[in-house]
This record gives C-alpha cells, sequence and structure tokens, in this order.
C-alpha cells in the first residue's frame, strides 16, 4: 500500500514539475539575461532576447521543454526558447 501511494505521489509531482505555468495567448517579459530565439526547438537561432523583452507564447512542446511564440524586442519575429524563463 505504501508503495503505491509512494508511485502515485512521484507521479503527481513529476507532471507538476513539468507543467509549464504560462498560459499561451499571453505576454511573458523575459528575465534571462538573454535568451536564444530559435527557428525550431534546439534549432537554428535567429535572434536573442533579453531581460526585459518580451515575448507572446503561442504553445509549448509535448515535453515542457520548449515555448513557442511570437519575439519582440531585437528580434520581431516568431520562434521557440527555452521554456522556464518568464518573470
Amino acid at each position: 500500500m505504501k508503495r503505491a501511494i509512494l508511485t502515485t505521489t512521484l507521479a503527481a509531482a513529476a507532471a507538476i514539475a513539468v507543467a509549464p505555468a504560462a498560459e499561451a495567448g499571453t505576454v511573458h517579459e523575459i528575465c534571462a539575461q538573454d535568451l536564444y530565439v530559435r527557428t525550431q526547438p534546439a534549432g537554428v537561432i535567429v535572434g536573442t532576447l533579453y531581460r526585459g523583452d518580451h515575448f507572446e507564447l503561442s504553445r509549448y512542446s509535448p515535453s515542457g521543454d520548449w515555448a513557442e511564440g511570437y519575439a519582440m524586442g531585437h528580434v520581431n519575429q516568431r520562434g521557440w526558447i527555452q521554456a522556464g524563463w518568464f518573470c
């Protein structure tokens, strides 16, 4: 019984850790010092966002590690960034 509860608790904790905090369709401020904007997850770099720049979120990759949207600031185009860098 304890093993089943522990397994369920660990699975729930993992799901919460992966779930992105920001919602699609919202504009977020970048908190990273600098953050590459790419053509696809781990793809070619097309620009750089800097702390204080903004990103309009469209969706997350299935893993939750990458976010797609419109990069404002110095980039001004659609692209992918590493998730987790919103203020």
